[in-house]
């Protein structure tokens, strides 16, 4: 297996603190540093502007869509080259184990996620596994040789193509789409015969979250789409699936055999057969512990202080040793949020304290609220969130 890790600029630069937290939460996942390691840098500048030129210096900072002036072009080059020589003297945590390699791959301009992913192509490897720079394993993973073995023994079947290790968005995810959309996934799900000890349900939406999947299933079904500068696959690809899947709740809605739906949902399904992955355990709430954390690196800035902390509110659970405390959430909320505190080395979270009550020019949110079920706000301004969440502390 080949895995790519994909980066870019972020405020924090030129620290290379968040891809050292990335590549420590690596260690979590054993055999994961055998594989040859593809630290994939998209390109800083447009394609025809090779250098920011000083005329852009004073331009509006977006990092999500690479509008960045001279300066942040700079501190990049600066990340990639102390990154660089960290990987050559095989400074900790860049050390990969057995016969696995770690390298740069540096785009000459900036692609986006989804172009840099084609740039990658070919890959000499039958499967793939693409991670974020900003998520983090925060649950041991003892599995990725059993699953790699399942997905070898499911080769001629086309129903599974990507396996999602559990986050934020999964996060009791069976619970979660039937409070949302109305679908049950509990008689869609599998249960591998394997040594893969554990359920495979189906998603309803492509997350761009760290993954597995088959280099066939990128290279014939997902790279070949026409792909724009700038374009992520979760908006591409997720926002497809989700609204194929959606069109057929809405055509079965007066449909009273189930059955009939099941089978046109697997059938929908099978060409993006992506599945989110929950282990077994001994644990009866291992569903509420996620295997990755997600940092959000637009958020986060280099510190020399020792009191490196980024917080955020989402639908998570700490996975550390602290005490865990019951989770009962709204009965009308579409999510299972909770709140975590990560404390990372040498990172800090930025407090926009702009964004803290909505604008009064704010258009009204026309959806429904993902914790407390309700419309008018999201879930990120809901009068309910700071009282209902639990907050928890995860050290990367």
């Amino acid at each position: 297996m080949t895995v790519i890790v994909q980066t870019s600029p972020l405020p924090s630069h030129p620290s290379t603190a968040l891809l050292e937290a990335l590549f420590r939460s690596f260690d979590r996942v054993k055999h994961l540093k055998d594989c040859n390691i593809i630290i994939l840098c998209d390109g800083a500048c447009d394609e025809d502007d090779e250098h920011v030129k000083d005329t852009k210096q004073s331009k509006k900072i977006n990092y999500k869509h690479g509008s960045i002036n001279q300066d942040k072009v700079n501190d990049y080059l600066l990340h990639l080259d102390l990154l660089q020589q960290k990987i050559d003297n095989k400074e900790a945590p860049f050390i990969s184990t057995n016969n696995g390699t770690i390298k740069l791959l540096k785009l000459p301009y900036r692609h986006g996620s989804a172009r840099a992913i084609k740039a990658t192509f070919p890959i000499n490897t039958p499967y793939v596994l693409i991670a974020q720079h900003d998520n983090f394993f925060v649950h041991d993973v003892n599995y990725l040789k059993d699953m790699i073995m399942f997905l070898d023994e499911e080769d001629a079947k086309s129903w599974l193509q990507c396996i999602h290790f559990r986050s934020t968005a999964t996060l009791n995810y069976v619970q979660k789409i039937k409070r949302r959309y109305d679908i049950d996934l509990q008689m869609l799900r599998k249960r591998p015969q394997s040594s893969l000890d554990g359920e495979l349900i189906p998603l309803v939406f492509w997350y761009g979250r760290t993954h597995i999947a088959r280099t066939s299933y990128y290279k014939d079904k997902i790279l070949c789409r026409e792909l724009k500068q700038g374009d992520h696959l979760e908006e591409l690809w997720g926002v497809h699936q989700l609204n194929e899947i959606l069109e057929l709740k809405k055509k079965s809605s007066t449909d009273v055999d189930n059955n009939n739906f099941e089978m046109q949902f697997k059938m929908l399904h099978a060409p993006y057969g992506n599945y989110v992955f929950f282990e077994h355990d001994v644990d009866e709430n291992i569903q509420q512990k996620e295997v990755l954390y997600h940092m959000n690196g637009r958020k986060v800035r280099a510190t020399t202080s020792d009191k490196s902390m980024h917080s955020t509110t989402g639908d998570i659970t700490s996975s550390s040793s602290t005490t865990q405390t019951s989770f009962n959430p709204h009965r009308n909320s579409f999510t299972t949020a909770k709140s975590t505190v990560a404390v990372v080395p040498g990172l800090e979270y930025v407090n926009d304290s702009s964004q803290t009550k909505p604008s009064s020019k704010q258009k009204k949110f026309k959806q429904n609220c993902f914790h407390c079920g309700e419309k008018g706000h999201s879930k990120k301004f809901c009068p309910k969130l700071e009282k209902d969440h639990n907050t928890n502390i995860q050290h990367i």
